[in-house]
This record gives C-alpha cells, structure tokens and sequence, in this order.
C-alpha cells in the first residue's frame, strides 16, 4: 500500500508542476493541450485499470475497483482546465476524453476478434476477462462519466465566476479555491457512483450490495479528492498571474 501512495503523490506532484510551469510560459499554446493530454491519459487508465479488484486500507479496509485510486487525478485535471480556460474548453476537454475511451474500447474490441498466438492461447481467456467488458458495464461506465463531469465542470464554474472577483480583490485565495475544487470533486464523485453502480448491476446483485458499492466508492472517490487538494491549491498559486476565462 506504501507504493500506491508514493506514485499517486509523485503522479499528482509532476502533472501539478509541470502543468503550471506551461500554463505560465505558454498559456495560450502549450498550456492547454498539456492539460488535456494528462486528462486524458488519466481518464484512458482508469479504465484500463477498472477491471482489478484491489483491497485498499483507505482509513477503513475498502475493496474498490483499480480505477478508483486514479479517478481523482481526472477530476483535479478537468478542474485544472476551468481553472485557466473556462467552462467552454473544459466541456470540450470532457467530449475529448470520451472520444478517445471509445476509441480505445473499439481497439481492444477489434483485437479480441483475431486468435492468439498459439504460445499465449491459454491466457486468452484471462486477457479478456480483465480487458473486455460487458456491454452494460460499458455504458454504465460513459453514461456515468459524462453526467459526472459535465455536472463536475459547471458547478466547478459557477463556483468561480461568483468568487474570482472576491479574490483577487481581497488577495485571498484560499476559501474560494477550496469551495469550488472540493465542492465540485465531491458532486463528480458522488453523481459518477449514483449512476454508474445502479445501470452496471441492478437487479444483477442484490440492492444492499449496490447501495453499499455507490456508499463505499463515493467515500473513496471523496476522501482522495480532498487528499489531492493540496495540489490544485498549489496550481492556483503558481498560476496567480495567468489570465483567466470566466
């Protein structure tokens, strides 16, 4: 568990960083396609990684899907993007992302059609377990995705339009950041297990197994995105100067 929190601080440190040092040299050409290429990268491998079933000691033993742990990396980069370049380039950052997931789920599809090489043929069937989704689960994973951070992205917005004035006329940051990171991340994170859990296993398992998945996700899925606070404070720091979309 030592390793998963050493990479997930050095994974949020490096795109924190280098994300800000772009964003203040080159604002209006690196700085965008920067952040949307680590957003989705980040929305790309928690899909990959949603298939393994990990035992997490999140301050209570959990037992989550694998893309839990990197779920809130995306949610801090689309509000990263909102941060500098507004509501407009953060909703075309999500269709973004979602086109890519497809794609990449159309890959992988058309790469289970052709056999295997006859050296890996008795791992066919493990490859597919871990790569190949139902299709219900699929759709439960973008109908999931794009509910969650469209709502994420405009309430992420709103928040900012009423306070940034405040803040730069006051010179405090802090209150207005907090509120709008925090609050929009808990919205995304509690709407993505509202949907996704029902339409991927109603009437599959158990309605007190599914009320227990969104419960457990969304406690996991929060506390993570208020670890990760401290580094979109960081990039609002580091980005003070940097002109802004309201």
């Amino acid at each position: 568990m030592l390793w998963i929190w050493f990479f997930w601080f050095v994974g949020l440190t490096v795109s924190t960083v280098v994300s800000s040092w772009l964003v203040r040299r080159f604002r209006d050409t690196l700085g965008y396609p920067v952040l949307l290429t680590f957003y989705v990268s980040y929305i790309i491998a928690s899909n990959i990684l949603a298939p393994r079933i990990s035992e997490f000691n999140i301050l209570i033993p959990l037992i989550l899907s694998g893309g839990t742990i990197t779920f809130p990396f995306v949610a801090q980069l689309i509000d990263m993007i909102n941060e500098i370049y507004g509501r407009k380039l953060a909703y075309n950052a999500i269709l973004f992302a979602f086109t890519a997931n497809v794609m990449v789920s159309m890959f992988i599809l058309m790469l289970s059609t052709v056999p295997p090489a006859p050296w890996i043929a008795d791992l066919d069937s493990t490859w597919k377990y871990f790569m190949l989704q139902t299709p219900r689960v699929v759709i439960a994973s973008y109908t999931a995705f794009l509910v969650a951070e469209f709502l994420d992205a405009t309430v992420f917005a709103e928040i900012k339009r009423r306070v940034y004035r405040y803040e730069v006329s006051t010179k405090s940051i802090l209150k207005g950041v907090i509120l709008r990171s925090v609050g929009s991340d808990v919205v995304n994170m509690f709407v993505d297990s509202l949907v996704f859990f029902p339409l991927a296993f109603a009437y599959v398992v158990p309605w007190d197994v599914v009320w227990g998945m969104i419960w457990y996700g969304t406690y996991a899925k929060v506390l993570l995105s208020i670890l990760d606070t401290p580094w979109f404070i960081m990039f609002r720091l580091w980005t003070k100067g940097v002109r802004r979309e309201l």
